[in-house]
């Protein structure tokens, strides 16, 4: 790749990123926290804020990776992107934080856009994490599922569809795990599914 091509920003942790300029990655798909799963045809983001090792990221796939703080304001048109994504970074974002996002989100979608999400559920949470209602059950449990993988926050599907429809999406509808009514949303976890019931997959219409 030409360096001439390339932007050098820094990211929220205070590095170079370097990428290609975000007119050459736009897209009317938009994957959100995309960390090394970067997806062809999409805009993909990443506030490289440290919950996924840049160093983690194939050199290659860096240059298609537009940095932006999801936690604040999106630096891209109203009614922008047909579908949007996120596998993995909602449970990264404070409750106040993630309100923002979703709601940036909503902003930038299309009328009747779709935004996809895969999260570690709240339920799946306390039935993997939190083993014994005592303290030390409690103790093991935050480190299991929040310290370890720097998670702040996890929504249930119930308290997810309360802060969409407040923020003015239509539906909020459960999914399964690869399967949408929307090809373009199908098969896009790049982890695989487990039988538990610990990942929550949603999908919210504007």
């Amino acid at each position: 790749m030409n360096p001439s091509n390339l932007v050098s920003t820094k990211t929220i942790s205070g590095f170079e990123h370097q990428h290609l300029a975000l007119e050459s990655l736009m897209s009317d798909k938009i994957q959100y926290g995309c960390g090394n799963h970067v997806l062809r045809g999409w805009l993909n983001v990443d506030g490289f804020d440290g919950s996924y090792a840049y160093e983690n990221i194939e050199a290659d796939k860096r240059a298609h990776i537009y940095p932006s703080n999801v936690a604040g304001p999106h630096p891209f048109p109203s009614e922008q992107f047909q579908f949007g994504y996120s596998e993995h970074m909602l449970e990264h974002l404070s409750q106040a934080d993630s309100i923002i996002f979703l709601s940036e989100a909503f902003r930038t979608l299309r009328s009747g856009g779709i935004l996809r999400l895969c999260f570690p559920g709240l339920r799946g949470v306390l039935t993997r994490h939190y083993r014994s209602n005592d303290f030390e059950g409690a103790s093991q449990g935050k480190e299991e599922a929040y310290t370890n993988w720097q998670h702040v926050h996890f929504y249930c599907f119930e308290s997810l569809q309360l802060v969409a429809e407040h923020i003015g999406f239509s539906r909020v509808e459960e999914v399964e795990h690869g399967k949408s009514d929307h090809s373009e949303l199908k098969n896009l976890e790049s982890r695989p599914t487990k039988e538990d019931g610990f990942e929550l997959l949603v999908e919210l219409r504007k």
